[in-house]
């Protein structure tokens, strides 16, 4: 299954859970229920719907006196499976999730149980005149003699020929810096790619490392690798590294007081000033997360996959995470999982170039969860938020007002 099904099918089982289907919609989700095989797609959903309801010790109490309820809930949906061998993963499906399906019920939420046809959720909606819409590929490239190009508006061919270097538009979105082979010029010299706020792109390196950069980042780097030692580039803001393998060369990025280090591999890097820390994370291979030299308390780690070191104030710590919510903005996604609130605007805003405004005081409890597509207007994704039912939003222009 693609990327864009699953986004489609998730967002299919988050507005039956909120009652918001149309009679349309409502025989997809039957549908999908009877083809037994989104048990993952659903559980993604559920898990969201356990993470809004922070269960006191009350509401188990309640939970645990319902069985004839949950009983009630999971054979009602296992009727709508044709396919028999699933039967008892759908029983210990329903009895992992059951918190929340109780929850999702008792709410008036369970359209399927509770009505024949789906009404409309009453509810508030994001309020505006005039949606935003997503970000898209642009950059601007500053050349070593100062020349900066608008690559949105370049055309698709050599942009120019430097010292020992072509520099090529090979497609929207992506910029390819290829050997000169007429030159024999050997200097080494310094490119800067700049992402502003709702854009990203892509870049290959002259050596044939390529680099996704998310919003408001750049990127400088050297033209060509011939004359050096090693492999050196300083990013500011959040890239996805795929490097290739060089071990007489090092890869080094620098950022933030932080080197990274790596021969050949696949990692994000996070180091946008306005967050707190400094995060990479590993998807193949092996790396090293230094402090910068000269820097006091030296710390250093080396990470394995599926492990992400997170820097401030020169310590270094080492988690195990979920790749899959640090590398979402690279997909095309948000995943917003592990956020809390401010972190998950401070995106939102990146990728939209919008101002958020806090009408009240700062929400420092709420975390929004969810996977939505980047591609879809901000509303959508406000909307997906607004249902911890905790927050509202309102679009002024490029400002986004919250309320508590």
């Amino acid at each position: 299954m693609d990327r864009k099904m699953k986004s489609e099918i998730i967002e299919l089982f988050r507005k039956y859970v909120r009652n918001e289907l149309n009679n349309k919609e409502f025989n997809e989700v039957m549908a999908l229920f009877k083809q037994a095989k989104y048990e993952e797609e659903l559980a993604f959903v559920l898990d969201e719907e356990q993470e809004k309801m922070a269960l006191t010790p009350a509401n188990e109490t309640e939970i645990g006196n319902n069985d004839e309820l949950l009983a009630k809930i999971e054979n009602t949906i296992a009727e709508n499976f044709q396919s028999k061998p699933k039967k008892r993963t759908l029983v210990l499906f329903f009895e992992k999730y059951a918190a929340a399906v109780f929850f999702i019920c008792t709410c008036g939420l369970g359209v399927y149980l509770h009505m024949d046809t789906p009404t409309d959720l009453i509810s508030k909606k994001v309020e505006f005149t005039h949606d935003i819409v997503s970000g898209g590929n642009k950059a601007y490239l500053t050349l070593a003699d100062g020349k900066r190009i608008e690559l949105k508006n370049a055309s698709h061919n050599l942009l120019s020929s430097q010292k020992g270097v072509e520099i090529t538009k090979a497609g929207d979105g992506l910029l390819v810096y290829g050997p000169n082979k007429a030159s024999q010029n050997t200097v080494t010299e310094y490119n800067t790619i700049e992402i502003p706020r709702a854009g990203h792109y892509q870049l290959q390196l002259p050596d044939g490392t390529k680099v996704w950069l998310n919003s408001a980042t750049t990127l400088k780097f050297p033209t060509s690798f011939a004359a050096l030692k090693e492999r050196r580039v300083e990013l500011n803001g959040e890239a996805y590294f795929e490097v290739a393998h060089n071990k007489e060369m090092p890869f080094r990025v620098i950022t933030n007081n932080q080197v990274v280090e790596v021969l050949g591999t696949e990692f994000n890097l996070n180091s946008y000033t306005d967050e707190p820390e400094v995060t990479t994370t590993l998807i193949t291979g092996k790396l090293k997360v230094s402090a910068e030299p000269g820097l006091e308390n030296g710390a250093a780690e080396i990470l394995k996959p599926g492990q992400q070191s997170t820097m401030m104030n020169n310590n270094i710590k080492v988690a195990e995470v979920d790749p899959e919510a640090a590398i979402a903005w690279k997909n095309g996604d948000f995943i917003f999982k592990s956020d809390d609130f401010k972190m998950a605007m401070r995106k939102i805003s990146r990728w939209y170039d919008v101002e958020v405004v806090y009408e009240n005081t700062m929400p420092i409890d709420i975390k929004p969860g969810g996977w939505i597509s980047r591609a879809n207007n901000i509303s959508a994704v406000l909307e997906m938020m607004e249902s911890t039912g905790k927050i509202h939003f309102k679009i002024i222009g490029r400002r986004i007002i919250v309320k508590t």
